[in-house]
């Protein structure tokens, strides 16, 4: 997003030196006071508006730090949530899951189309037979992309709807934070950085690029493979997309 904005002030700046190139025939260098303070003018008449209407048009952004678990579909009697963060507990049942899934249906925004970046951290209490999700989309559902963590080791994730694709991005150990980042280009790629530092790409199976609503900006989701209950902590989630429709 900082970006972004840091690209459409310069763009803004540029159409104001033109402005005032055409006004007054030739630009001079080094500027003198007077020619700063009428591009200054010139640009401070639409540059906050022309900014607000590109972002409000051409993005879509969500950010939750989990204030409540209302509004969140959750696993009954498998979650907790306090000043810190929230958990989500398995039972101590083996293939038992649980999970936490966003799934505002009535908003028509969110889609697989565009362009879109997420981002958490997580930690997990166990690193032996265990199976996690962190994913935009639903597990079950006809696409996703984020993380995904077997036993000690995290791993890209990426779903086209019949074939699920993975990329080894490192070992993990358990009780240790980690900030997890992916950055998907529809009908290109899925990048997946932890810790701000690229660990791998995925270019294959991608998300079905259709114009179809996602109901599903996130599913958080951890599994036990043996009859032990397993733990995944989490404090926020982030979503931001282009968005094309709006002119």
């Amino acid at each position: 997003m900082k970006k972004t904005i840091i690209i459409l002030i310069l763009a803004i700046l540029i159409l104001g030196l033109a402005i005032f190139i055409k006004m007054e025939g030739q630009l001079k260098l080094p500027l003198d006071q007077q020619s700063k303070k009428i591009i200054e003018r010139t640009v401070d008449e639409f540059l906050e508006d022309k900014i607000f209407d590109l972002i409000w048009k051409k993005t879509v952004h969500w950010i939750t730090f989990f204030e409540s678990l209302d509004g969140f579909h959750v696993t009954a009697d498998a979650q907790s949530i306090d000043h810190n963060d929230v958990w989500i507990r398995t039972s101590a049942v083996d293939a038992n899951s649980a999970y936490i899934l966003k799934q505002p249906t009535l908003q028509g925004l969110i889609t697989f189309s565009q362009k879109s970046h997420m981002r958490s951290a997580v930690s997990i209490d166990s690193v032996a037979s265990v199976t996690a999700y962190i994913i935009v989309g639903k597990t079950g559902g006809n696409s996703y992309y984020g993380f995904k963590i077997v036993n000690n080791s995290l791993k890209g994730v990426s779903f086209d709807g019949t074939t699920e694709k993975t990329v080894d991005l490192q070992t993990i150990s358990a009780s240790t934070i980690y900030n997890i980042e992916a950055r998907y280009s529809p009908a290109d790629k899925i990048v997946f950085l932890v810790e701000t530092v690229e660990k791998g790409v995925i270019i294959q199976n991608l998300p079905l690029r259709i114009a179809v609503v996602n109901i599903n900006p996130m599913e958080i989701r951890i599994t036990t493979n043996t009859t032990a209950a397993k733990t995944l902590q989490f404090s926020f989630f982030e979503y931001l997309q282009s968005r094309n429709i709006l002119r």
